[in-house]
This record gives structure tokens, sequence and C-alpha cells, in this order.
């Protein structure tokens, strides 16, 4: 019996093969590692009592917030503005709610800095609002969730 080797085309040819697959592999562990996975998110925005506004000058009413990309681990913060146009201070409180998927509140976080604080009649001020990801969050690509905004007569 007589064994063939391979000819040098094949043996490039096994090579580059060797080589992608070397290459893929190595990327779907960085990948994994570094945390490439990514989602997108629209928060929905609603105002009780006071006005929400994603500029200073409050000429831009936040009806929605695109929070764009987020990473596995990783926190972002996006300021807005909030205004009571009423006669009276409000303190400010919130609430999350229907998260699309449900399960997106169990790895995705919103906090802000304006829980409590009060609001004089006429004034402005910026809050800031902040969503933080779950270093272990799996199968979501995009989620959505609506945010209300509460002002209440102090």
């Amino acid at each position: 019996m007589q064994t063939t080797s391979p000819n040098a085309n094949q043996r490039q040819l096994i090579l580059i093969l060797i080589f992608i697959l070397t290459f893929s592999a190595v990327f779907l562990v960085y990948a994994t590692v570094t945390g490439m996975f990514e989602v997108t998110n629209t928060g929905y925005v609603k105002a009780i009592g006071v006005e929400v506004y994603l500029d200073e000058e409050c000429t831009s009413e936040a009806s929605s917030i695109d929070w764009g990309y987020l990473s596995p681990g990783e926190r972002k913060t996006i300021i807005v503005y909030v205004r009571n146009n009423g006669t009276v201070p409000m303190i400010l409180s919130h609430t999350v709610q229907n998260w699309n998927p449900a399960d997106a509140q169990n790895y995705i976080t919103f906090s802000w800095d304006g829980e409590g604080k009060i609001v004089d009649a006429g004034e402005v001020i910026a809050v800031n609002l902040s969503l933080n990801v779950a270093e272990n969050i799996t199968g979501i690509e995009s989620f959505s969730f609506e945010l209300v905004i509460i002002g209440t007569e102090s």
C-alpha cells in the first residue's frame, strides 16, 4: 500500500483553514471576554406635574431618550432638565415600568439623582439619569422601558 502525501497546494489550503479557524476561535473568545455584546434601547419618558427636557433652554421636550448601544458592564448617564411651570414647589419622584422584554429589568438597572429634590416654581434643574448593564446579561438584543418623572406639591 502506497501512502500519498499532500502536495504543496493542499498543504497551503490546510494551513489557511487552520489559520481561519484559529482566528475565528480567538475572536469569539475576545468578544466574550471584552463584552462586545451590545444592546440598544429607547426609554420613553412621561412627566406628571413637571416638564422634562433634553436641553437646558427647555426647547426640546424629552418624550424619549436614545441610550445608544450599551455593552455588558457599562454604565451610561444622560442629563435631562426638569422644569416646574407651576406656582408651588414640587418634590420629584419616579417610577420605571413596562420593561420590554420583562426580563431586561433583571440585567439593567435605572437610577437617577433627582429623587426627593425640590424644584421651586419657575425653576429648571439638571438631573442625571443612568443605566447600568450587568456583566452577565444574555439573550437581550434590544429593550425599552417607561420612565415616569413625577412632581408632587411639597
